[in-house]
C-alpha cells in the first residue's frame, strides 16, 4: 500500500511539473515575438513573469527523485545504472 501512495505522489509532481513548464514554454515562444522600439521592455516583462515559476519547477522534479530513490530503490538503482555515461 505505501508503494502505492509513494507512486501517486510520484505521479502528481510530474503533473505538476509538466502544468507549470507551460508558463516557460509560452514565455520562450513569446520572447522572439517582441521585434517593436520596446521590444527589450517586452522581453524584460516576459523574463520577469516566468521567473519566479521557472526557478520553482525545478523543485518537482528535485521531490521525484528523492520520492524515487526512498520509495523504489531498486528500480531507481536500475534507471541510475542504465543512465550511467562513461
Amino acid at each position: 500500500m505505501l508503494e502505492v501512495i509513494v507512486a501517486i505522489f510520484i505521479l502528481s509532481s510530474l503533473i505538476v511539473y509538466a502544468l507549470m513548464g507551460g508558463a516557460d514554454f509560452g514565455g520562450g515562444i513569446w520572447k522572439p515575438a517582441g521585434v517593436r522600439a520596446n521590444a527589450r521592455r517586452q522581453r524584460e516583462a516576459i523574463a520577469d513573469a516566468i521567473a519566479p515559476i521557472w526557478e520553482a519547477n525545478h523543485v518537482w522534479l528535485i521531490l521525484v527523485i528523492v520520492l524515487l530513490f526512498t520509495g523504489f530503490p531498486r528500480g531507481f538503482a536500475t534507471m541510475m545504472t542504465a543512465l550511467n555515461i562513461r
